[in-house]
């Protein structure tokens, strides 16, 4: 029997009565619950096996088996405060969408779990506090899990470390580049873009996180070309748009 925490990362219905729900575990990496009778009121597992919610689960493991018979779940953190903000929903989301769809299976994410645990409770828990950094904080983080480092700090053509924010990024390669560099060639980064990296690697607060969220979002594709099957992504860029 195993008892491990877990967040879940999508759920949807099995019958009229029965859910199925995939969860990044702390100690068995994505696993795949069906949850007998877990949409009757009295059920229960209410609320522990929501999406975003973080719950102790206690379920025998069957490797032949794709899909694990839960026989508990205990509720710890429903993440109320960022289920009510809006914004961060929408970047909890994609997260939990990109390590379901994009994380190695089969095999523990002790990294990974640490990584959306730690994120989701900022998002709680930062509720007076600026939130603008956590997201980009957690692709880079991914970005480092993943073997897809990016080196905010160094002129990718003169190996410099950068004494100001770089003149440009290009998505690509992850590669900033210096002014001196860049000459006198017309940047295709957004200027919200590198100043947002600048920020980010000085660990200041980001004025405007989007731009920099979506340049690593590129990068991201460029490696693992994942975009454009990321659903959450059109729901966060909508929810952008209630910010502006």
């Amino acid at each position: 029997m195993i008892k491990t925490r877990a967040i879940v990362l999508h759920r949807y219905a099995y019958s009229d009565s029965s859910w199925i729900a995939k969860a990044l575990t702390e100690e068995c990496g994505i696993v795949s619950f069906i949850v007998k009778g877990g949409k009757r009121k009295e059920s229960p597992f209410k609320g522990a096996l929501d999406p975003l919610a973080l719950s102790e689960v206690i379920f025998r493991q069957n490797p032949n088996a794709e899909l694990q018979f839960i026989r508990e779940a205990t509720l710890l953190d429903w993440r109320k405060n960022m289920r009510e903000d809006l914004l961060s929903l929408a970047k909890a989301q994609v997260m939990a969408e990109i390590i379901l769809r994009y994380a190695p299976a089969g095999v523990p994410l002790e990294s990974e779990f640490a990584s959306l645990e730690r994120a989701t409770d900022e998002f709680e828990h930062a509720k007076d506090l600026p939130k603008s950094n956590i997201f980009v904080n957690w692709l880079m983080e991914t970005c480092d899990m993943w073997g897809y480092n990016l080196n905010l700090g160094t002129c990718s053509r003169c190996g410099k470390s950068l004494d100001a924010p770089a003149a440009d990024f290009f998505p690509e390669t992850g590669a900033l580049v210096c002014q001196e560099c860049l000459g006198t060639g017309t940047p295709r980064a957004r200027a919200e873009t590198v100043q947002g990296f600048w920020k980010l690697l000085s660990n200041n607060e980001i004025e405007n996180p989007q731009f920099a969220e979506n340049a690593i979002l590129a990068y991201l594709r460029h490696h693992i070309g994942f975009l454009k099957d990321i659903k959450s992504i059109q729901f966060l860029n909508d929810t952008r748009k209630l910010y502006l």
